[in-house]
Formats: structure tokens, C-alpha cells, sequence
């Protein structure tokens, strides 16, 4: 993460600590699903990294909504590991399924 800013300035925007963004830096962690949209407002969309396909499109979904799985798994009715095996594309889920979590992001799969 850059956008032309210091670590320090980017955490003072975020309301975060600067070890936080250090750590996003060197990808020793990553930002929680609630703080992604404060980073796209500050330093732009396109940041989140996905997969391919239906799982990436749906992780790149929630996490720019700011929303866990847990969150999104509530909204659309389905169980957590649901949303959690649907995004690591370890099944593919079925239509009525992808119907609901297509409702939680308002675009059909």
C-alpha cells in the first residue's frame, strides 16, 4: 500500500496504528474485513486481492462492502461455512445458494 502517503499518515486516516499498516506492508497480516473501505476511500478501489472466478468475485465483494463472512452469511440466510467454502472455492455453490449471496451484493453470479 502506498498512494504517496507515510505509514503514519495512512494509519492517521485510518484510525489504525502505524505497526498495523507496516504489517499490511510486509504481508504479515491483513486489514479486517471492516476497515477495506476506508482503505479504497483513502488510497482507491482495486486493492483487494481475489482469486479467479466466482470465488474471487464474491471475496472482492464482501471485503469492499467491509463486511465479514459471518456478516454476509446473516444477510443472505446460509451458514458461514457457506460463504467461507464458496469463496475458497473449495465447492461450487448451487443457484439457489449463489442466489442469495448475489442479493447481499446486489449482482447476480
Amino acid at each position: 500500500m502506498n498512494g504517496g502517503l507515510t505509514q503514519r499518515t495512512l494509519a492517521e486516516r485510518l484510525g489504525c496504528w502505524p505497526q498495523s499498516v507496516a504489517a499490511w506492508e510486509w504481508d504479515e497480516s491483513e486489514p479486517l474485513a471492516g476497515r477495506w473501505p476506508a482503505i479504497e476511500a483513502v488510497l482507491g478501489p482495486g486493492l483487494v486481492l481475489t482469486g479467479e472466478g466466482i470465488p474471487g468475485r464474491l471475496r472482492a465483494s464482501r471485503l469492499s462492502l467491509g463486511l465479514t463472512q459471518q456478516e454476509v452469511a446473516e444477510r443472505a440466510g446460509v451458514d458461514v461455512r457457506t460463504v467461507r467454502n464458496a469463496e475458497r472455492g473449495v465447492w461450487r455453490p448451487s443457484r439457489l445458494t449463489l442466489a442469495k449471496l448475489g442479493r447481499v451484493f446486489d449482482f447476480s453470479a
